[in-house]
């Protein structure tokens, strides 16, 4: 695993805040950057949208966050991402262990574990149409290799794939989308603190 990402959020002898501050600031695009990967034609997998999984019998449901469909094989899985940062002093964002996984216990999640279960009790929606789902996928901030192999072994996820190794191919790849996305949001947060420091002359 390589601790990149993380050294960026938990900067050595800087306060709390500060990594509360920047986990909150990636959060906003965070997703952007998994449908960039995921969209490029050197990924093993394409996003077709987002999921709302429907229990048996029921006409609401919860929307999980993508329909990540296999390139070579045609297969389908709703996938979550969970990247918590710097809650609990950055408890979970290394995934070492399957217990991490329980203090997640809303609904959509726990929908997310029966498909990945292979429990036949909900009906996957994309763009309001019913798609067959082949099982569930896990995205999470970044993952030893012992933590993802008992997370597949334990929950019966196909995949369980890391914004920190998403990144890494982007990076590697000199994807042209995700060096856009990273200027923008640099170009906004900067333009806010300027105005925020300097006084608007209309007003002096």
């Amino acid at each position: 695993m390589n601790k990149h990402l993380l050294s960026i959020f938990r900067g050595q002898d800087e306060p709390p805040a500060r990594g509360k501050f920047l986990s909150r600031v990636f959060g906003i695009f965070s997703e952007e950057i998994v449908r960039l990967w995921a969209n490029d034609p050197r990924s093993p997998y394409e996003d077709i949208g987002r999921p709302t999984l429907r229990k048996l019998g029921e006409s609401t449901g919860s929307t999980l966050d993508f329909t990540l469909r296999h390139k070579k094989t045609g297969t389908s899985y709703v996938t979550e991402l969970k990247c918590e940062i710097e809650y609990e002093n950055y408890k979970y964002f290394v995934l070492t262990d399957v217990k991490q996984l329980d203090h997640h216990r809303k609904g959509a999640f726990k929908a997310l574990l029966e498909v990945a279960a292979k429990t036949p009790s909900h009906r996957v929606f994309v763009n309001k149409k019913e798609i067959a789902v082949d099982g569930a996928i896990l995205i999470w901030g970044a993952a030893t290799p012992e933590g993802r192999r008992a997370v597949i072994d334990a929950k019966g996820f196909f995949d369980v794939l890391s914004i920190e190794e998403i990144i890494s191919d982007l990076i590697t790849w000199n994807h042209a989308g995700y060096l856009a996305l990273m200027e923008q949001r640099r170009s906004w947060t900067n333009a806010m603190f300027d105005g925020l420091i300097h006084s608007n002359p209309e007003t002096d």
